[in-house]
């Protein structure tokens, strides 16, 4: 009996040692300089971090900075919005618009129709005949003049009508181009009672304020366009907020229906003036991404953060920490095996956070290529 009993501890102590011997060869140790003991120590198999949805990360630098809370719109430049009028009133013949329609510039947008276009277009074709023989009496007379033929009481009646004539053809043809008629593509064939209403700019129509056979004034508001080629930011910064702010600082904003898209965009312009009844600054952004000018309509308002005294520090997703007790954890990498991690349970100081990270302000106890649990620390370390 006490020979087998010698020989079952013999076979233990064999196993024991055998296993020890396999796992340091398939163990892999990492960050040796983290102290470890039991209360530190926690082991998990890889199965079990897979199917938890665990993930490694690093500590890496995120810049971090103040954030200053403004509220303000989405706009465009004043040459970026048309009002569009006529100088010569008529009845709409044709409008075929709505809001919101995108437009190319010298697009049609509609046709007025008035008798006095014919009276124009009369008046200048008349005048371009008159012109023709003014113009070579008064170089005939100018030749007779100098030839000592002819009086220059004739010369200079001769001078007068053809200047007069060539005076009032200018006028005409400045007239006839306001209503989008050319003057060198006109003659007595192809004189019309209406005339095309054309689009100045690219854009999108914001307002229709006519109908078709309603007669339009002179200088009524008949359509308004807006470009948004350059859609930029207009926000207002509190006066004791504002010797923070400079030109390049980025601002983080969002729409108030979905603040969890974010867009970013950066300072271009400080305002100069103080609006004395909210105390405020005007400050205009532009957008660092252009493409995102399609998500947005000129009006629109939003809520923005602009960062001010950036800078770079190391840090980890707010995830990966874990507050027990105003004491902060994470969870770092030990060791490995072909089916286990060992991770350290280990204390961080924290500090600022921003944007989904956190500050680590003892980050320079840990080595550079560290593995840090990311995401499903808080089930570890609960």
């Amino acid at each position: 009996m006490k020979f087998h009993k010698i020989t079952l501890s013999i076979v233990l102590l064999t196993i024991f040692i055998f296993s020890c011997g396999e796992q340091t060869s398939n163990e892999t140790v990492m960050n040796s300089n983290i102290p470890e003991s039991g209360e530190n120590l926690i082991k998990i198999t890889k199965e079990q971090f897979n199917t938890s949805g665990m993930k490694l990360g690093k500590i890496t630098k995120q810049t971090f900075s103040e954030r200053i809370q403004v509220a303000g719109m989405l706009d465009v430049p004043p040459e970026y919005k048309v009002a569009v009028s006529v100088f010569y009133g008529g009845t709409v013949k044709n409008v075929n618009l709505l809001e919101g329609k995108k437009v190319r510039k010298g697009d049609v947008l509609f046709v007025l129709q008035n008798p006095k276009y014919i009276e124009m277009q009369q008046n200048y074709l008349t005048a371009k005949a008159k012109l023709s023989y003014l113009k070579s009496e008064f170089e005939r007379q100018k030749i007779l003049l100098k030839d000592n033929v002819t009086s220059k009481k004739k010369y200079l009646k001769a001078e007068s009508e053809y200047l007069t004539i060539l005076a009032q053809m200018e006028a005409l043809d400045k007239e006839l181009r306001l209503i989008n008629i050319v003057p060198e593509h006109l003659d007595y064939s192809n004189i019309r009672s209406y005339v095309s209403v054309k689009s100045p700019i690219s854009g999108n129509i914001t307002k229709v304020n006519i109908t078709k056979g309603q007669y339009l004034d002179p200088n009524s508001v008949a359509v308004e366009i807006v470009s948004t080629e350059h859609i930029h930011l207009e926000l207002k910064v509190f006066e004791k907020d504002i010797n923070k702010i400079h030109k390049g600082q980025t601002i983080i904003f969002s729409l108030p229906d979905n603040n969890k898209q974010q867009y970013k965009a950066e300072v271009f312009l400080v305002g100069k003036a103080v609006d004395v009844t909210d105390r405020t600054i005007n400050v205009h952004g532009h957008l660092k991404n252009e493409k995102d000018k399609l998500h947005f309509i000129p009006g629109m308002y939003i809520q923005a953060e602009i960062q001010v005294n950036e800078e770079e520090s190391y840090a980890l997703p707010s995830d990966a920490i874990v507050n027990v007790e105003n004491n902060y954890f994470i969870l770092v990498k030990k060791s490995s095996t072909d089916n286990f991690y060992n991770f350290n349970k280990f204390q961080v100081k924290v500090g600022r956070v921003n944007n989904g990270f956190t500050e680590i302000l003892n980050a320079n106890q840990f080595e550079d290529t560290a593995e840090v649990v990311i995401e499903g620390a808080f089930n570890l370390i609960f």
